[in-house]
Formats: structure tokens, sequence, C-alpha cells
């Protein structure tokens, strides 16, 4: 038989599973507690017993999804799994939900956004130093600007969501969209994109005119 914290633990994860469906339905405004009890089969005395208030819910999902972005890129970095076709194929399977739920707390514009994305860059930095140790990542001369930008241009594609799915002919936020997306964006990052030797060009000529620019700075 299971014990009572295991039922609070499922019921927990049901209550969190169904606010990550919710959310980006209706809205946090359209939300309700009671909607997202009926979704979970639970009261909503539960939800507040177990979450506080409707705010606090939602910075549990955040936590969450956090704390899944986590325990994925670090088992796969440590692992060596990376390049992996098991270790993708699971992360593709939870992705839509979880892409689905960032794509609209950051499109909020709200507080807890603006928090999100900022505890998402510095887990970035974590996740990118804890690659560099393992030999899967080029260390880079401005890391916190690397996460930054990486992390604005994966997730501003979840805000073009409907622009973006347009184009490609599928949605962006289905396993397959997922997995169509995530390819370009390696072949981007990789810097596959350039003809050999390109992107170190293109690098050193950046450095020269940032070093040009700053003396002008400073003789000005």
């Amino acid at each position: 038989m299971r014990s009572v914290a295991d039922f609070d633990l499922t019921a927990m994860a049901r209550i969190r599973n169904a606010a990550l469906d919710r959310f980006p339905r209706d809205g946090f405004k359209g939300t309700t507690v009671r909607a997202v009890a009926e979704d979970a089969g639970v009261s909503p005395g539960l939800i507040v017993h177990h979450f506080g208030t409707k705010e606090g819910l939602r910075s549990s999902c955040d936590e969450y999804v956090i704390d899944q972005i986590r325990t994925v890129k670090e088992d796969a970095i440590t692992s060596g799994k990376l390049d992996d076709p098991a270790t993708m194929a699971g992360g593709f399977s939870v992705a839509p939900q979880l892409m689905r739920y960032l794509g609209w707390s950051l499109a909020a514009g709200s507080p807890a956004a603006a928090a999100l994305f900022d505890d998402l860059v510095e887990e970035s930095i974590r996740l990118s130093k804890l690659a560099e140790e393992h030999g899967a990542m080029e260390p880079s001369s401005d890391l916190r600007a690397r996460c930054a930008v990486q992390l604005a241009l994966q997730l501003g594609a979840l805000l073009m969501h409907e622009h973006l799915s347009r184009a490609l002919g599928e949605d962006l936020l289905s396993t397959e969209g997922i997995m169509r997306v995530s390819r370009a964006t390696l072949e981007l990052f990789s810097g596959a994109m350039f003809a050999p030797g390109q992107a170190e060009a293109m690098r050193h000529a950046l450095d020269v005119a940032i070093e040009n620019t700053r003396k002008g700075t400073t003789n000005g």
C-alpha cells in the first residue's frame, strides 16, 4: 500500500502538471484554482494546502521547469551522453509541455517572468562551466554574454511560435517541430553554417573591431 506521503507527492505532481497545461492556455488571471483542481482530480483545498496561493503554484511550476532542464542537461553532460539518441529522445518527449509553459511565462512580461529568465541565465552559466570541465564545450571569453544571448535566441523562438510554426509548416511545440528546430539550432551554434575557416576569420575581425572601438573611445 502507498503511504500518505507517496499519495501527497503524486497529488502534487498531478496539480503541477495540470497547472503547466492550464497557465499557457488560459493565462494567469484566467486560470482558477478550481479549474486546476478539476484537471488534477483533487480538491481546491489540497492546492491551497500544498502551494498556498495561485502565485505559489506558478512559482512551483517555474522551479520545476528549471529543475527539469538542469537534470536533463546535467545528466547528459556528466554521463558523456550529449550525443546519445536515447538521451535526446527522452528530452524531446517532455519538451513540448515545458517549452509551451516557458514561452507563455516569458511572454507575460511580469516580475515572475523576469526572475525566471534570470534564473535560467545563471543555470546556463553553471551548466556551461560543467560542460567545459567535461570537454563538451569550448571556453568563452565572455561566458555570461554567450549564455544570455544563446538563451534569448532559443527562447525567442518560443515567443515567435506562431510565425515560426507557419514558416516550418508544422507546430514548433510538437515533438517533430522541436526536433527540427533543435537540428537547425545545433547547426547555427556549432558553426556548421559557415565554410571552413570563415567563422574564425569573422571572430578575429570582430575582436579587432572591438579593440579599435575601445581605443577610439579611450582616446576620445
